[in-house]
């Protein structure tokens, strides 16, 4: 806990100096507020029974007023500077998770384990009042209460030190009790949170429009109508619990309160009685005393808070502060890549004990086109992912002109690849800016490779061009592609990026039958003098690559040409005819 409290201490001192003067006005001016209430009635009766003059009481009492009402102005002013200051903070901290997000491995954001590390280090300052925005108005409620309670006990300890007993008996069983009301709403929540999210994803789901055509279609209707009535149901019925546990901790709260100013009151009067106190002295110290139970109650909850914030810190800095695996080394440049090798190469994915890749072993010179092919799940992609150095193998390694990629950077290995993947995504800017990934571009350069891609005929079509604006999601007046157009733009991409090795992850998926012809034409132009793999599910169209390597169950069943893995008559060779009698009878189909 000391740890983080001067961890997020330094970074509010550090990021937001500003708000420190705030913070020493605000403490007083919170510290003084209560004091000064109790004290004006009790300064008041003492000055109409010493018989102080209308014109004197007027003076003190209007002095008193102003610094009462100074400090209840100064609360909310000071508040509001002191939480400016706050949001500053965390919007840094929010920046940090942002560019750790950017540079962290990308086994990290993919794993279930690396996305729930960033999802809490993301409550730590996703919300306006995260713990890492709470934390400085923490600190001062904790230091107000720590100088009321002095201040309070020193002036309660002059009447009777066993009232301080009696109070902070009675808040221990308020805090205990508290405590474990709470822990049965926590559960109550927990509960309620899971339902709410639930309902809310069916809500979602209605209004999805690429979901509500099976809904419609398949009559799924009443069935989410119903499921979601049962969620309802139930929320109801949590919600009159925790209505329940709710009333019960106001009631606790209520009767402790009423039970400490009912002693207190009765021992003042019998004080009062006894001669022992005047009732100016009566009226300031029950203010006092009820006062000095609100502080100890809210030093407590205090401390819990900066605990909390402390907890939520150690979450998010376990995220930020992870060090990454090529983190310390250098940047290579190479030149030209004359050969890439897997040697006894091996993955596991985290939080799973298969294997999804197997002593996977294979070398690609300079100039060769390799297919790699396989059932759907046999690993075809992973492996690709381990060849960009997404992940990293498990066992095994993987060598770059025979030098290990262990030893450089990931952003120097990245550099050695153009990849097109399956899934894609575009980003809010440019389609040029989506093409060359920097401001100032080569316009000859991207022209060629929309060109290249057949891609041109859209471009040109567009009003802006090349400068057209992308994602409708964030701009409503982005350009409109299709499925193959955007597929066509991938190319482009990766042949602007002109890297010595050329990946392509199933690039015909969603492509008309004319533009993919198109691409294995221009296939042996865009591959010239590299390193090339061609993935795909459909092994017609691997025929034109050097060779091929039929992947099962995340290894290397076979290897060869076309022709040499037919005559072998295995596993490429019986998905090879299964395929070409598919096509055979669909081409029989269309003639008839």
């Amino acid at each position: 806990m000391k740890d983080n409290f001067r961890y997020m201490l330094s970074n509010w001192l550090k990021w937001d100096k500003k708000s420190l003067k705030f913070f020493f006005l605000w403490v007083p001016a919170l510290v003084l507020q209560p004091l000064v209430t109790a004290y004006i009635p009790k300064a008041m009766i003492d000055a109409i029974g010493k018989g102080v003059t209308m014109q004197n009481m007027t003076v003190i009492v209007a002095l008193l007023s102003l610094l009462l009402t100074l400090t209840i102005w100064l609360d909310p002013f000071m508040k509001e500077l002191v939480r400016g200051g706050a949001r500053i903070v965390r919007m840094r901290y929010a920046v940090m998770a942002f560019r750790k997000t950017l540079s962290t491995d990308y086994v990290n954001i993919e794993s279930l384990e690396g996305r729930e590390k960033q999802k809490r280090a993301e409550a730590f300052y996703n919300a306006r009042f995260s713990s890492g925005a709470a934390f400085v108005e923490q600190c001062a409620h904790f230091l107000v209460c720590v100088i009321g309670v002095i201040a309070s006990s020193i002036l309660i300890y002059k009447i009777n030190i066993f009232m301080i007993l009696l109070i902070l008996l009675t808040c221990a069983c308020e805090f205990f009790l508290l405590k474990f009301l709470k822990t049965k709403q926590v559960e109550t929540t927990d509960n309620y949170s899971k339902l709410s999210g639930k309902f809310e994803y069916f809500y979602k789901l209605s209004k999805n429009a690429e979901a509500s055509k099976d809904i419609k279609l398949f009559g799924f209707s009443d069935y989410l109508i119903k499921t979601a009535a049962d969620f309802v149901y139930q929320i109801e019925r949590i919600n009159a619990k925790y209505t329940k546990q709710s009333a019960a901790i106001s009631g606790v709260r209520a009767l402790l309160n009423l039970v400490r100013e009912l002693v207190a009151y009765a021992y003042l009067i019998y004080l009062v009685l006894q001669n022992r106190l005047s009732v100016s002295d009566f009226i300031f110290y029950f203010g006092i005393i009820k006062g000095f139970s609100n502080w100890i109650m809210n030093l407590v909850f205090s401390y819990m808070e900066i605990s909390r914030c402390c907890t939520d810190c150690e979450l998010y800095r376990e995220f930020v502060e992870e060090e990454n695996e090529s983190e310390g080394k250098p940047d290579v440049d190479f030149n030209e890549v004359n050969s890439i090798e897997f040697r006894g190469v091996s993955f596991t994915y985290p939080a799973s004990d298969t294997e999804t890749i197997r002593n996977m072993s294979f070398k690609v010179n300079k100039g060769e086109n390799i297919a790699i092919v396989g059932e759907n799940g046999a690993g075809k992609t992973t492996a690709i992912k381990l060849l960009c150095g997404l992940y990293y193998p498990s066992k095994g390694d993987i060598l770059i002109n025979g030098r290990s990629s262990k030893e450089f950077s990931t952003n120097s290995y990245f550099n050695l690849f153009s990849v097109v993947f399956q899934d894609y995504c575009f980003m809010p800017m440019t389609v040029a800016e989506n093409i060359t990934a920097e401001p100032a571009y080569d316009k000859d350069r991207l022209y060629s490779a929309f060109e290249k891609a057949g891609i041109t005929y859209k471009i040109n079509s567009l009003p802006e061009k090349e400068n057209a604006l992308m994602v409708k999601e964030v701009y409503k007046n982005a350009a409109d592609f299709s499925g193959g157009e955007k597929q066509k733009l991938l190319l482009a991409k990766a042949i602007y990026k002109n890297a010595p090795v050329l990946i392509l992850d199933e690039p015909t998926a969603s492509l008309d039958p004319i533009s993919e012809n198109e691409l294995y034409l221009k296939y042996n132009e865009l591959t010239e003098d590299k390193i090339s793999f061609f993935i795909s599910h459909r092994l017609s169209s691997t025929r034109f690559c050097d060779r091929i390597l039929f992947i099962k169950d995340g290894a290397i069943a076979e290897c060869g040409t076309h022709e040499e893995l037919m005559a072998k008559k295995g596993s490429y060779y019986r998905m090879y005819q299964t395929q070409s009698m598919y096509y055979k009878e669909i081409g029989v189909a269309v003639n008839e």
